[in-house]
């Protein structure tokens, strides 16, 4: 073959190529352009699509733009409704807190008209309380006036021989003395009330002056007295004006001062001038101790030992041993024997007080007023000292050393003794009286009389009675209980007061009563 067949076989080839890689480039190509076209259409679908979904998001927008300004339009209304809703509670409020002002203005006005009324019923109520208090002070000031009239008016009555209408007078002094809570030991209604009650019995019983009584708190309820004669008696069954008397000692060489019951053993002692201590056991068995100190005058007894004194020594009794283990000479004389913060004291003639602590310890001071004790009673309660002087006074000490001079016995004073706000004293001059020595006008009241020198007195266990002895031999009980002289002369009433008499005693503005079966209590 030829070149040029081969040239033209090879130009051929060469078209052939370039035919079938136009062919193989525009099928491409169309298949491209096509796939393009595919695209473009998806794509304007796609935009087609997004535009009409544009378009329906705007619309929805418009919608939602147009509901959002409607319902921004619907909010300022409602918040232009709230501001006013606002604004009118506010002035609701505001009207609310004005009238709320007003309220407790109106309130406090009237808590303040109701503070004033309070207060103006408060006076007015005061004022009738103290008008009330004032009329009970002056009824009960004319009440008590009108007691201490009536009981004066007893005595008065008494002392006549009228006993029937003195009872009626002292009754109703105690009645209304009571009823006013007054003071029934106001000198004339107590006096008026031991009068007329019979508060007193005397019994004849010893040869001698009778010096001590003791009482026993043994069942049997006995008490014992001693005399100057050497006399020792017991007694008995003294209720109702009754006494049953046994004498257990008499011997004329025998001069008693001072006795004793020792209740462990409820045996007797009594002390003698002569220098002997005597004891009578619970079997009436008896023993006599001679005492080597002169002139024995008064014993102090403490447990199981005894100080014996006399004028010018002492000795130390054990009645364990029943023996005298020591004595003592003294270097001064003894007038009287008591007790004094718990230990014996002695005043001497000299005007000194020695206060015995123990056998040989004596603490010795200056009595603080001139003149001889001769009596002496301290009252720990009301810290208060009496001194019974031998020209008859009574000098007290009180709690912040105030000092009292009392006069009313006429003589010697021979006994004191203190029960609470009373001082009780007897003397030579034959009285036993009672002192009220806190009132502020201190008067005798005298419980009872008699013949003789008092020796010496005490009160029974229940301090319903007072015992005295005289110089005469005469044991004196008289009545002091108040309740139980009131008790008695309500029981001696047989009669009324007639409206006479109780208009001429009383008076007439005062309402009549009857007074019989009235108790008199407080």
């Amino acid at each position: 073959m030829n070149n040029a067949n081969k040239i033209t076989i090879a130009i051929a080839a060469v078209l052939l190529l370039a035919l079938v890689w136009l062919v193989y480039r525009g099928y491409y190509a169309q298949k491209a352009m096509a796939l393009q076209n595919q695209e473009l259409q998806e794509q304007l679908k796609r935009l087609t699509t997004e535009e009409k979904r544009s378009a329906v998001m705007q619309r929805v927008n418009a919608q939602l733009e147009e509901i959002a300004n409607e319902q921004r339009r619907i909010s300022d209304e409602q918040r232009l409704a709230a501001e006013h809703q606002t604004e009118v509670a506010e002035e609701m409020r505001r009207k609310a807190e004005i009238e709320r002002q007003n309220a407790l203005l109106a309130e406090q006005r009237a808590l303040e008209a109701s503070d004033v009324a309070q207060s103006q019923r408060k006076i007015a109520e005061q004022q009738r309380a103290e008008a009330e208090q004032s009329k009970r002070v002056a009824d009960t000031l004319t009440y008590l006036s009108l007691a201490r009239t009536l009981g004066q008016s007893a005595i008065t009555q008494f002392n006549a021989g009228n006993q029937e209408l003195a009872d009626l007078l002292a009754h109703t002094a105690c009645l209304f003395t009571n009823r006013y809570h007054g003071d029934i030991y106001a000198p004339t209604v107590y006096q008026a009330l031991a009068m007329t009650s019979q508060n007193k019995h005397v019994w004849n019983k010893h040869k001698g002056s009778i010096t001590d009584i003791a009482f026993s708190d043994d069942k049997s309820g006995y008490m014992v007295t001693c005399s100057t004669y050497g006399e020792i008696m017991k007694h008995t069954n003294y209720k109702a004006g009754n006494l049953t008397s046994e004498m257990l000692f008499s011997n004329s060489n025998f001069d008693f001062r001072d006795c004793f019951i020792d209740r462990a053993s409820n045996s007797i002692y009594a002390l003698s001038r002569s220098g002997h201590l005597v004891i009578i056991d619970s079997n009436n068995k008896k023993q006599v101790i001679q005492v080597n100190i002169p002139k024995l005058k008064e014993m102090d007894v403490a447990d199981t030992q005894f100080l014996l004194f006399g004028e010018s020594g002492m000795a130390l009794f054990d009645t364990t041993k029943r023996a005298i283990v020591m004595e003592k000479k003294l270097p001064f004389q003894i007038e009287f024997i008591s007790r004094y913060q718990n230990h014996p004291v002695v005043f001497d003639r000299q005007g000194n007080m020695h206060i015995i602590k123990s056998f040989d310890n004596i603490e010795t001071s200056k009595v603080p007023f001139k003149g001889q004790v001769t009596a002496f009673a301290e009252s720990k309660n009301q810290h208060m000292r009496a001194y019974g002087m031998s020209d008859g006074t009574i000098n007290i000490i009180k709690a912040k050393g105030e000092k009292i001079r009392l006069v009313g016995h006429l003589s010697r004073i021979t006994k004191v003794k203190v029960d609470g706000s009373r001082l009780y004293s007897s003397s030579y001059d034959g009285t036993l009286n009672l002192w009220l020595y806190n009132s502020a006008k201190i008067e005798p009241m005298t419980l009872f009389t008699t013949r003789g020198w008092i020796i010496n007195f005490t009160f029974d266990l229940k301090k319903n009675g007072v015992w005295s002895g005289d110089q005469n031999g005469n044991l004196t009980e008289a009545l002091i209980s108040v309740p139980q002289m009131q008790q008695r002369l309500q029981s001696k009433l047989k009669r009324n007061l007639t409206r006479e008499e109780w208009n001429f005693y009383i008076g007439r503005n005062v309402p009549y009563e009857e007074i019989k079966g009235k108790e008199a209590k407080p």
